[in-house]
């Protein structure tokens, strides 16, 4: 089967094939502005003569690792007609995303699955979870008064202070999505209002985005950068207790509001968001910020079916850098699927944890020694596509 790039004047049958496959129809407006924002994605089709028959879209991303921009590739839109499922096509363009992906310096790619099982076959891994916190009325009681004070904003104004907070905050993380002004407004805020809590020299120092409908409060990102920032902005929601009857906020798994509440003990939900593999194991450690102290070297193996120039042999070393070899070795250093590898790195597991799953071949002295030398944060990821 031939894999295609998709060009501008076949994008709308490419938007057909999204149309079928995820049952949505769109306005005149909503078709312009889907088909413009194609312009800045590489589509890949294969085609049954004219017929587009399946795609997938490859996005240019960046997320934030320990203050640096690195480029990665999102994949979106997989879609397939169902006369032409079960043929594989998906599994090939899914394979020839890699290749395109490394070309263009995208060493990590990110996905939202359809299927887990189904995306893990190809080496994505499940890498962030967030927490769903579900309140009532009951559970909303002020904690002491902070010296600041909150502003609320539209979509249309005041987005430099939410780019001032979001950085900062992004980076006590591995993963968070990079954003600009328009994916802010498009894409982030929506329609959502915005407020923002300014500490008494008026610096932002945090801001949650919600929507209020039918006595019911949904808070789809909360983002203190520090404790008086956190109650300020926990403030801000209970007074909303004589609008609403329930709230539902979406979190970061170690958020520590939950514990500081009168009555901690809420309706929690713990889900995954978003798959991550990496795509370019080498350039990926170039790039990675190990944290060398007294540990000198570490050398560890890679199987990867799907992308073959990342499987072989790895050697850290303090002084000396990376070095690579194609060839695995019996018996040499920790053994790893590119799957658990991602999962590893971006911070989703520990050696331990994997070694405990059975997913990673070694002694402990080795996972402890790769282990010492890794960020130690934990992955998140607000951001759909």
């Amino acid at each position: 089967m031939k894999i295609t790039k998709i060009h501008k004047k076949q994008y709308k049958d490419a938007l057909r094939l999204s149309s079928y496959a995820f049952q949505y129809d769109y306005s005149e407006r909503e078709l312009e502005k889907k088909i413009k924002s194609y312009e800045d994605q590489d589509l890949y089709g294969i085609f049954d003569g004219d017929q587009l028959a399946a795609k997938l879209h490859i996005r240019p991303f960046h997320i934030w690792l320990e203050q640096q921009q690195v480029k990665m590739g999102g994949i979106s839109s997989v879609a397939t007609y169902p006369e032409y499922r079960r043929k594989g096509y998906v599994r090939e363009l899914l394979i020839h995303s890699l290749s395109e992906m490394r070309r263009n310096g995208q060493t990590v790619s990110f996905l939202h699955p359809f299927s887990i099982p189904f995306y893990r076959k190809f080496g994505w891994e499940v890498f962030s979870e967030f927490l769903t916190l579900s309140l009532t009325k009951a559970d909303l009681i002020r904690q002491p008064q902070q010296n600041g004070y909150i502003k609320r904003f539209s979509r249309d104004s005041n987005i430099e202070d939410l780019k001032t907070i979001y950085p900062q905050f992004a980076d006590k993380f591995i993963g968070m999505m990079t954003r600009d002004r328009i994916w802010w407004k498009e894409n982030v805020i929506q329609k959502s209002q915005v407020a923002i809590y300014y500490d008494q020299h008026h610096t932002p120092l945090g801001y949650m985005l919600y929507d209020i409908s039918k006595k019911e409060m949904e808070i789809r990102e909360f983002v203190p950068l520090n404790h008086e920032a956190r109650i300020g902005l926990w403030n801000f929601i209970c007074q909303h207790d004589s609008m609403v009857n329930k709230v539902e906020m979406y979190t970061y798994v170690s958020d520590p509001l939950p514990f500081t509440l009168f009555n901690p003990d809420i309706k929690t939900e713990r889900k995954t968001f978003g798959m991550a593999r990496i795509v370019d194991v080498k350039e990926f450690c170039e790039i990675y910020p190990f944290q060398w102290s007294d540990q000198s070297s570490v050398t560890f193996q890679i199987v990867d079916e799907h992308a073959p120039w990342n499987t072989g042999t790895y050697t850290l070393n303090k002084d000396m850098g990376l070095s690579f070899s194609p060839e695995l070795r019996q018996n040499t250093g920790l053994s790893f699927t590119i799957n658990h590898f991602t999962a590893l790195l971006l911070g989703f597991k520990t050696a331990q944890q994997l070694s405990d799953a059975g997913a990673i071949k070694g002694s402990k002295s080795e996972m402890e020694a790769l282990q010492s030398i890794l960020l130690q944060k934990e992955p998140s990821l607000f951001d759909g596509f």
